[in-house]
């Protein structure tokens, strides 16, 4: 038996693989997580159903699709995590640094759920390397407040191709916010990953948004090929609500909360809603927090588990991301080590000294295609993505 053979029938009898579907071997290779965060079912009951439905399908299909379950321990007790986040864990498999994990003492049960599915993962890129056109990875999710649907993606052009072909708005950078995730993982790895938000937990419209993503999903990268008609109906069921720009949107200001328990979102609040600077939006221990500036709520938190309070996000504009595709491509990468403050970490990266950078570095280093982050109050990192 091939090797090739081999690593597929190990993946395929793996209790991680909720199953699989293949074809042609040249195609594409699609990975879906669903239930990374175990009070999430939509994602999971939406993937189940378009199983059901493949399998009785006479339909050609092009490539080959995994379905991953994520926390399996959480989403038997339906509680977002046990110990820890299973989607803040990530950082750690990018990184040579020894990780507390790895003594063994009050390791949390996510880190071992991380551990299996990274061998599924690294498992599916080697059974498929040498035949796969591309990989392409979609994790699905849901939110504690009412939503429309939307994406999440780390702004990387090709990202960016595959993103646009749903008529959902779009957060770009995500990353530079919330840390760790299992998307960014198989970014860095350097793959395609979107990660699907279909609305409330408990919605029926998650399940069927979700279940909508998924086809429209197979049918744009090649796998499953749907008619006109029928796209046109399932892209009727991801439309945002009327006063929700179809556009892509950036973060402005991010409200991290140390404790759950301490933090109350105001009731009402629904994710793109419009703020103006100054309103308020939560009390943490008992105080009240306004909106630092104005945009749209994003993601407020209405459950006692999680570590993102909201976030404040705007409209980017479609020139700034046409001018943004043009540069990332120039010869311009090669002079940012001459400005003024900015120091080369590596071939990939550059400190950026905030006390002699002041204006624009973001976006600057954002319209290059780098992610941004704070290191301290003065040094901004920023990593080619």
């Amino acid at each position: 038996m091939q090797k090739t053979d081999l690593l597929s029938k190990k993946i395929n009898q793996s209790e991680r693989i909720r199953w699989f579907k293949s074809g042609a071997k040249e195609g594409p290779v699609l990975v879906l997580f669903a239930g990374v965060h175990g009070n999430e079912p939509a994602g999971l009951k939406a993937i189940d159903a378009i199983s059901e439905k493949m399998n009785s399908s006479t339909h050609p299909f092009n490539g080959t699709v995994y379905a991953v379950t994520g926390n399996k321990q959480a989403l038997e007790l339906g509680v977002r995590y046990l110990d820890t986040d299973l989607n803040r864990l990530w950082e750690i498999f990018n990184t040579s640094k020894e990780t507390p994990f790895l003594n063994g003492i009050n390791t949390p049960a996510e880190y071992s759920e991380s551990l299996e599915i990274k061998k599924v993962v690294d498992a599916i890129l080697e059974a498929h390397e040498e035949s796969a056109r591309e990989f392409i990875f979609a994790d699905l999710h849901t939110t504690s407040s009412q939503s429309c649907a939307f994406i999440l993606l780390n702004d990387t052009l090709e990202n960016r191709e595959i993103a646009r072909k749903f008529p959902v708005p779009q957060v770009l950078g995500i990353e530079e916010n919330i840390h760790g995730t299992l998307l960014s993982y198989i970014n860095n790895l350097g793959h395609k990953a979107l990660g699907f938000e279909a609305g409330a937990h408990e919605d029926q419209r998650s399940i069927e948004r979700s279940e909508a993503f998924l086809w429209l999903l197979m049918h744009a990268t090649g796998l499953y090929e749907l008619g006109e008609a029928e796209t046109e109906k399932l892209g009727e069921k991801l439309q945002a609500h009327p006063n929700v720009p179809k556009t892509y949107y950036e973060v402005r200001n991010h409200k991290y909360i140390e404790d759950p328990d301490f933090f109350e979102m105001i009731s009402g609040f629904e994710n793109f809603d419009t703020v103006k600077k100054g309103t308020p939006l939560a009390y943490e221990e008992g105080l009240l927090i306004r909106a630092p500036v104005s945009g749209r709520i994003f993601m407020p938190l209405y459950q006692k588990e999680g570590h993102d309070g909201f976030m404040i996000i705007r409209e980017v504009p479609e020139y700034w991301l046409k001018i943004s595709g043009y540069l990332r491509k120039s010869f311009l990468h090669k002079y940012l080590r001459y400005l003024p403050g900015v120091s080369v970490m590596n071939e990939q990266s550059y400190r950026v000294n905030r006390t002699i950078a002041r204006f624009l570095v973001k976006e600057v280093f954002h319209l290059l295609g780098y992610r941004v982050t704070e290191k301290d109050e003065d040094t901004l990192v920023c990593h080619k993505r």
